[in-house]
């Protein structure tokens, strides 16, 4: 039977694996992004044994070696040290000097406590460390473990690397965490990043930033009284089209794409009543919502149908309005009305929402109206559950609330509550997007552990492990944007491989696998030179998370950053 013909992701396939096994991370990572964004999933990856790559070209040079061996006709002719495919001069691994011998690594940090719904386990001590496999390991200290001496490979009757059909199939590279996400590769600094970033005016101060889903060249900007929609290009200046510039008295609360960035919703309040104006992506108004009698907070569309929820507000009371764009009604069906202030609203999946508010999260489920289906509520009834993320797992959804004053973070529809997230005020929280590798590893095994990271005025940035059946967490990484500075906003990449978080004038980005120093940093104009090197003491909405002075958004790609800081925007390119 021939074999098929062999193509460039045959081959890169190959190459992206032996990165994978020999610990090139990174290198894959760069690799997976300019190439294909899931390598696994591709029809022959399930056949591919573990080294193909190393066995292949041996048994290729192996094949030069005879084809120099033997003349047109066939007779054997002599075959020197000089006709080896790399030259006569022998290679000695071993002469090379490591990286470990030329830079001493970081002393290690004590590994965080594992803790149990709040409460550390007594038989855990001061400095417990994690066990793997027998060997004590250290979480969090920015340097990889390795082995005293090398584990020598199984080889095969021809003394290639072992590709045997009896060889246990490796479990599919992503899913071990070594590569998770296809972002930022080589890491930048601030000099490297300043050169392909541009300053928007704003003329306005920045409340936050949202990109045009699947559309990295469309970004919309919100002002405490405008919007304007802006047109990026790499080969010539942003274009600015203004959508609202609202006379004295008015001002723009809320806006939203939908699900497919056809459509994008802006709300405007003027004498506490609401208004809704839909445009298109150029910018041209195409409809006008029916007025709400009042103040409009959140504008909040399905992922996958054009059913959006207004969240409108008075002192008293909340209602959560449900309009659907398939239909265009004239006016809303009967609103679900909850008593208090809603500080956020979250889908999930196609029928369910999340809202958060002062002591209570609210469950509702949304056909053709939106109905209150359970109400979680937390043991003070005070706490005002200020920001909300979701997620969906294969047990269901999982809602995730942070108090700004109460420094908690709280799951509650898994009964979690992890106390004293950090020693000052929160300002706000993300959930890490899953690769599908991470989802089927999941389903796989049972375990459903989530990621989520908090942002806090204390200047850190944490990031936890929650294992959801366990009901247990683990803070992973200690980030420091810096001392007496907060950590403003920030958020996860849209594949889950970067971490950014940024203060008033600087913005940092991490691996939110690996954490230790950021893998980039860049810094206002005017605020200072941003140092090269963090502080050794610290190890250090999708990115939608805002705040009164910063904030923070990730293109669709991942490979751009919208940061407000005052009444500019910073457009970050991450790729050259």
């Amino acid at each position: 039977m021939a074999q098929p013909d062999l193509t460039s992701h045959h081959v890169n396939y190959l190459i992206w694996r032996y990165l994978q096994e020999s610990g090139h991370g990174e290198a894959a990572v760069s690799l997976q992004r300019a190439w294909y964004p899931d390598p696994q999933s591709l029809p022959f990856a399930r056949h591919i044994k573990t080294h193909a790559l190393v066995s292949l070209v041996q048994k290729g040079l192996q094949y030069h070696e005879l084809e120099s061996s033997i003349d047109k006709e066939g007779n054997p002719i002599t075959f020197t040290a000089a006709d080896h495919f790399f030259g006569p001069e022998p290679f000695e691994a071993t002469a090379l000097k490591s990286r470990e011998t030329v830079t001493e690594a970081p002393a290690p940090e004590p590994a965080p406590e594992r803790i149990t719904n709040g409460h550390a386990p007594e038989t855990l001590g001061e400095n417990q460390k994690s066990e793997t496999n027998g060997d004590s390991m250290d979480v969090d200290v920015g340097t990889e473990s390795k082995p005293d001496s090398p584990i020598p490979e199984p080889v095969d009757g021809d003394g290639d690397v072992s590709m045997g059909a009896d060889e246990v199939p490796q479990e599919p590279t992503l899913s071990t965490g070594t590569s998770v996400g296809v972002q930022i590769s080589p890491a930048k600094k601030s000099a490297d990043l300043t050169p392909d970033t541009a300053c928007l005016d704003l003329d306005d101060h920045v409340v936050n930033a949202i990109w045009r889903p699947a559309d990295p060249t469309i970004l919309v900007t919100r002002g405490e009284s405008r919007c304007s929609l802006w047109q990026l290009s790499s080969t010539s200046e942003p274009v600015q089209k203004k959508l609202h510039d609202l006379k004295t008295g008015s001002y723009v609360s809320a806006v939203a794409w939908d699900g497919i960035g056809n459509k994008l919703a802006v709300a405007s309040i003027r004498d506490t009543k609401g208004t809704i104006t839909m445009y298109n992506s150029e910018g041209n108004v195409v409809d006008l919502l029916p007025d709400l009698p009042r103040i409009i907070s959140g504008l909040h569309w399905a992922e996958h149908s054009p059913q959006l929820v207004i969240v409108a507000s008075d002192e008293r009371t909340s209602e959560l309005a449900l309009w659907d764009g398939a239909q265009q009604p004239d006016m809303y069906p009967p609103p679900q009305v909850v008593d208090g202030h809603i500080y956020d609203l979250v889908w999930v999946g196609r029928n369910d929402v999340f809202a958060c508010g002062d002591g209570v999260v609210y469950h509702c489920e949304v056909n053709q109206n939106i109905r209150l289906v359970k109400q979680f509520k937390s043991q003070d009834s005070e706490i005002a559950w200020t920001f909300l993320r979701c997620t969906q797992v294969s047990s269901g959804p999982v809602a995730v609330v942070a108090g700004s004053t109460n420094l908690s973070i709280w799951i509650p529809t898994h009964d979690i509550l992890i106390e004293n997230a950090h020693q000052e005020a929160i300002t706000g929280i993300d959930t890490r997007p899953q690769s599908p590798a991470q989802r089927r590893t999941s389903s796989m095994t049972g375990k459903t552990v989530i990621t989520i990271a908090s942002y806090s005025i204390d200047g850190a940035v944490n990031v936890w492990n929650v294992d959801l059946e366990l009901k247990e967490y683990k803070r992973v990484h200690h980030l420091r944007v810096g001392s007496n500075t907060p950590a403003l906003a920030g958020g996860f990449s849209p594949d889950g491989y970067a971490l950014g978080a940024v203060s008033k004038d600087r913005l940092f980005i991490w691996n939110a696998e690996r954490g230790g120093e950021p893998m980039s940093v860049w810094a206002a104009p005017g605020s200072g030179e941003v140092k090269e090197e963090v502080d050794s003491a610290t190890n250090g909405q999708n990115g939608h998370s805002t705040s009164i002075d910063a904030a923070l958004s990730w293109d669709p790609d991942g490979k751009k950053l919208a940061f407000g800081f005052g009444n500019k925007m910073a457009i970050v390119n991450l790729q050259r």
